[in-house]
């Protein structure tokens, strides 16, 4: 599409962390694979904006990059450009939390403190418009205290009077692949929102995702977000799904593994630990039951 774009309208710019500081004099957009272009005002007729507004999103660029670390998580998201030397060694993990505020004349900066505030140190924030943006929460090797998003809301929306939607994503480990989970996660929320829980978490919106129109391919990615690195133990997987078709009774589950009970108690808390999910709680059982019949 990008090539397509740049034959109808040769003065078009790719988004990159210099120009998003100057936003003035363009309209931006965003396309469907998450590239943000900008394509002068007067290249653009009434006419041109209504009809590329039918297969682009109109994106409202008014808050750049506030330091040089969301300045790299632009150009990683945004641009799907990865740098080489940006990426601080010891960050192991980290993960999106996508937002939505009722109201669009928030206070940017005072927003920021906030979350600050709330989130522990090397949280990023990008903006998509004036009202919706992502929290990137980095996390290091031996960091293990936990966002509560209950109170993260609670305060918010104290301090704001306004509602605010928190979409929390998984745990990610390539930053290769953020780019992609990014355009996911922000589409996946969008798909969700109206079941207008205030916080909800990736592994409780995958029924709803299963469930509905999802092609093959966002399926697939699904189920590998779900089972990450255990996707390839099969007995491990077949453990967990005996577990769950015998409703999480792990005695029963061991009669028909031909097992001590100890041992799959000790398969279930292996796989627990791997992908952080908890799969003697309804949501996470559910979650991964679905992807394992979709592993087949």
């Amino acid at each position: 599409m990008i090539k397509e774009l740049e034959a109808l309208f040769p003065n078009f710019i790719e988004a990159t962390t210099e120009t998003m500081t100057k936003t003035e004099g363009y309209f931006w957009y965003l396309t469907p694979d998450g590239y943000i272009i900008g394509i002068p005002n007067d290249d653009l007729s009434t006419r041109e904006q209504k009809l590329l507004e039918t297969f682009l999103t109109p994106y409202y660029a008014n808050q750049p990059p506030t330091n040089s670390r969301e300045e790299v998580w632009m150009d990683i998201l945004f641009h799907n450009k990865i740098p080489d030397d940006k990426i601080d060694p010891n960050t192991t993990s980290f993960h999106f939390v996508y937002f939505s505020l009722s109201d669009e004349s928030i206070d940017p900066e005072s927003f920021r403190e906030a979350i600050y505030g709330l989130f522990p140190e090397k949280t990023s924030i990008l903006w998509e418009n004036n009202h919706e943006g992502v929290i990137i929460e980095e996390r290091q090797l031996a960091e293990e205290d936990a966002v509560s998003y209950t109170e993260v809301i609670e305060v918010l929306v104290s301090d704001f009077y306004m509602n605010i939607h928190l979409f929390v994503g998984p745990v990610l480990r390539d930053v290769q692949e953020a780019h992609q989970y990014y355009a996911w996660i922000k589409k996946t929320f969008h798909r969700t929102i109206k079941q207008n829980h205030a916080v909800l978490h990736y592994i409780e919106a995958v029924p709803m995702l299963l469930l509905g129109d999802s092609s093959h391919e966002e399926k697939q990615a699904i189920a590998r977000t779900i089972l990450q690195d255990v996707a390839k133990d099969e007995e491990l997987l077949k453990t967990i799904r005996v577990f769950l078709e015998a409703n999480s009774n792990t005695t029963l589950a061991a009669k028909r593994m031909y097992m001590h009970r100890n041992s799959l108690q000790y398969r279930v808390d292996k796989f627990i630990e791997k992908t952080g999910i908890d799969v003697k709680q309804f949501s996470g059982a559910l979650a991964v039951y679905l992807c394992l019949l979709l592993k087949g």
